[in-house]
């Protein structure tokens, strides 16, 4: 009965959200940072799997689907790294496109534990493994940016409550044919988590602020020249959730939704979803 009622409640908060759903335009930084390792101390390896479904709107009608792993080893005290490894699978009208993409690995360092208060750093870097250029295709149908991006964050928990800052330096202009250069972004994140017994809810706010704006390939000139897009540099603000169900000692199911207070209104890096939802399950090793 336990079951049916969280799984319930899981599907009702994502089909309420389903008009404007969006998670964070994830070029790589929103999977960083954004927890406490207080409660980690004890695990040693961590195995998470989600599939994840999105849609870009109906300007570019492509679908998303993704499969995720990913894996937290707890290596030194008071420090883990982590490995996220995707494989994604995008359709519209132009055709279809699947293939692994963007890999992230990072070392995530508790710096402060005192009295129900944390401070946590995190270091990273995206890896250009996906298929930025198949079938020479639009970003918004490729796998992986294709740039070798470095991600920092800093998170700060205090009770329930938690803060936390990161950023993501671009690598630079990747070889779709938008030849498409990303700005860098700033994230800020504040979220309060809530326990029910085995149930959690942790509500969030994330601003995601591009530092610069996106650039393209000029198809009208007739040299190889790049012109900025306008308003790639607005900013995003989502109001995200995310629900953790523990069903045994070990062993979790999440899922996660949101709704976009702002978001941007070009989507040159593909990266744009008017629809999303995710579900996994994690496994740990003591």
């Amino acid at each position: 009965m336990k079951y049916i009622l969280v799984l319930s409640t899981f599907l009702l908060a994502v089909i309420s959200s389903i008009e404007n759903y969006a998670q964070c335009s994830d070029a790589g930084i929103c999977q960083l940072g954004g927890h406490s390792m207080e409660d980690e101390d004890e695990i040693l390896l961590s195995i998470s799997g989600f599939y994840k479904y999105g849609y870009s709107g109906k300007e570019n009608d492509v679908q998303f689907n993704s499969l995720q792993l990913n894996v937290s080893y707890n290596a030194f005290s008071n420090s883990s790294i982590q490995f996220l490894v995707p494989y994604n699978l995008q359709s519209g009208p132009a055709g279809d496109i699947n293939g692994i993409g963007d890999l992230i690995l990072s070392l995530n360092q508790n710096l402060l534990s005192d009295k129900g208060s944390s401070l946590d750093a995190s270091i990273g870097i995206k890896l250009g493994t996906g298929d930025d250029n198949k079938d020479n295709l639009p970003q918004v149908y490729q796998s992986g940016l294709g740039t070798n991006d470095v991600l920092f964050a800093l998170n700060y928990t205090f009770n329930k409550i938690s803060i936390g800052a990161g950023y993501q330096l671009s690598g630079g202009r990747n070889n779709n044919i938008t030849r498409l250069e990303k700005g860098d972004d700033l994230l800020l994140r504040a979220s309060y988590d809530l326990s029910f017994e085995q149930l959690s809810i942790t509500p969030q706010l994330l601003y995601v602020q591009p530092m610069a704006k996106s650039s393209i390939l000029d198809t009208t000139s007739v040299e190889e020249t790049f012109v900025e897009v306008d308003k790639s540099d607005q900013p995003q603000l989502n109001f995200l959730t995310v629900l953790r169900y523990k069903i045994a000692d070990n062993m979790s199911i999440i899922g996660d939704f949101a709704i976009p207070f702002l978001s941007q209104e070009t989507n040159a890096d593909g990266l744009k979803r008017v629809f999303s939802a995710s579900v996994g399950v994690s496994f740990s090793i003591y």
